[in-house]
């Protein structure tokens, strides 16, 4: 499958559970999350000893991803967070990375063959 799938697959993912969340520096990468194109937003919540990440909203057309797990086991590893990212159109999982850009941007990146290739957007998080 192509990286750009991944990506076009991980973009209908949605963001929103923590309404009442810390300051956004102090969340990390905990919060809601719009993707790259707008069509959805993700959800980043602490889950056992790490991260992850669900469906939160999304357009008309993808409604029936909400709930959806995208992020799995997301562990702190220097600047970044790494665990298994899922396309949600054919549930292919690939290692990736998340790692904040400021405290309004979120990195996401899905490898492939090792972690040689790989490719990412960035997310803006939701108010």
């Amino acid at each position: 499958m192509k990286l750009h799938c991944l990506f076009a697959a991980l973009s209908m993912a949605s963001t929103a559970l923590f309404s009442i969340a810390p300051s956004a520096a102090s969340a990390g990468p905990i919060g809601e999350w719009r993707v790259a194109d707008g069509s959805a937003t993700v959800s980043i919540r602490p889950c056992g000893a790490g991260l992850c990440g669900f469906v939160a909203t999304a357009k008309d057309h993808q409604a029936s991803t909400v709930g959806r797990q995208v992020f799995f086991s997301l562990k702190p590893r220097g600047g970044h967070w790494s665990g298994t990212i899922v396309n949600i159109i054919d549930g292919q999982h690939y290692a990736g990375h998340i790692s904040l850009l400021g405290s309004q941007t979120l990195r996401v990146e899905g490898c492939v063959m090792g972690g040689m290739i790989c490719g990412g957007q960035q997310w803006a998080r939701v108010h």
